[in-house]
């Protein structure tokens, strides 16, 4: 059966803070329902997606030598 958002994300929406601290904050983003939620579990409660905790870029990485 196919993953499909249903709706649930709208309400569990975290108040807004600056893109580079979502992480940091322990905030997680769903890639199906395209937010970030604050929470500790590791699945979407909205659509059982598994959530990312950690940024998939390195930008703010030192850059080696």
């Amino acid at each position: 059966m196919a993953q499909t958002c249903t709706g649930l994300c709208e309400r569990l929406k975290p108040q807004r803070i600056s893109n580079n601290l979502r992480y940091q904050a322990g905030q997680k983003w769903c890639s199906l329902c395209a937010l970030f939620f604050q929470t500790e579990k590791y699945v979407c409660q909205c659509c059982k997606t598994k959530l990312r905790s950690n940024p998939r870029t390195k930008r703010h990485e030192l850059p080696r030598m």
